[in-house]
């Protein structure tokens, strides 16, 4: 504690004042619904001994902690945290290790007991559930390249809809550090970004029904990509986020009140396998792709003034 005091202490005023800006924000912030756990977890790590290096230029919440998704039972907790452009691979590999254990610690994540078999590591890296922190650099997130931001492989990138990256951006909250959040580009939608997140999604399902055997969360890949969906292509609709219960209204009033959807709701604090909702979730997602090109036009021009924000209160000391 005392050492995290003294690099905040030896950072220069015009950071430190931005740093304190952005924690006192956070904190009062009316409209996140954290958990205690969450924010215990968040303060532990902000006063991680991990951040203590002078290398964090930021640390920004993202994912259904603060788009309204959020579950006790099966959500983690999503990170972007933006390292100084000279920030070594070394440091980026203590700083995973570091929120990995944190993640166990405050019950975030599971210990492995077990070696996956390939065809779950697969699933595991292509669903987005490897891992919920995500390391890049200053340069890397201002260049509003999904890849650098997330650290993707070459052949990942091409298949990456932008919707990902403006719905993350929009939605974010810098919880400690510089706010550059503002300064991210953020690139119109294309009907082309509806057709990848398509892809990705449904080809995920065909894995979760192809693997099922061997895939002992083949169910909760399944109904990840139908939240997913949710989250993609109601933000092509809205241009912002909102919580897992209004997208599932939403859809319905389309859908004729999709028992799937409903199911989904249910489903979202339990992983009972069922290869039957494996099944449902692929017609469900066929059908919200075709409404969504459907009823928008594109491209769509992101605009930040399109994320309802909501009041923000100052507070000081631990996060409320």
């Amino acid at each position: 504690m005392e050492n995290a005091d003294r690099a905040r202490a030896e950072a220069p005023s015009s950071l430190r004042d931005g740093q304190q800006e952005a924690e006192r924000n956070f904190r009062g912030r009316a409209d996140l619904h954290l958990t205690q756990r969450t924010r215990n977890y968040l303060d532990a790590l902000l006063h991680s001994t991990a951040l203590e290096r002078n290398q964090v230029t930021s640390v920004i919440l993202c994912g259904s902690a603060v788009n309204g998704a959020f579950s006790e039972e099966t959500s983690d907790v999503d990170l972007i945290i933006v390292l100084r452009d000279m920030a070594s691979a070394e440091h980026r590999r203590c700083l995973h290790e570091a929120v990995l254990r944190l993640e166990i610690e405050h019950g975030f994540r599971s210990p492995s007991t077990r070696t996956k078999n390939p065809v779950e590591r697969f699933a595991e890296h292509a669903g987005g559930h490897a891992a919920s922190d995500f390391i890049c650099t200053r340069s890397d997130l201002l260049s509003g390249d999904v890849a650098r931001v997330f650290h993707l492989r070459t052949a990942e990138k091409p298949f990456v809809p932008r919707i990902v990256l403006a719905s993350v951006i929009l939605s974010a909250v810098t919880i400690w550090g510089e706010d550059l959040l503002p300064g991210v580009p953020l690139l119109p939608l294309r009907r082309l970004d509806v057709f990848k997140a398509c892809f990705n999604l449904f080809s995920m399902l065909l894995l979760s029904a192809a693997g099922y055997p061997v895939l002992s969360d083949a169910t909760k890949y399944a109904l990840s990509a139908l939240k997913h969906a949710l989250h993609s292509w109601y933000f092509c609709y809205h241009l912002r986020t909102a919580s897992l219960d209004e997208e599932v209204a939403f859809f319905n009033s389309r859908l004729s009140k999709s028992v799937m959807l409903q199911e989904l709701l249910k489903r979202r604090r339990t992983s009972s396998r069922s290869f039957g909702v494996v099944l449902r979730c692929m017609p469900v997602v066929l059908h919200l792709h075709l409404r969504t090109l459907r009823d928008n036009h594109f491209p769509r021009a992101v605009s930040r003034a399109s994320q309802c924000s909501q009041p923000i209160f100052r507070a000081e000391g631990r996060i409320q």
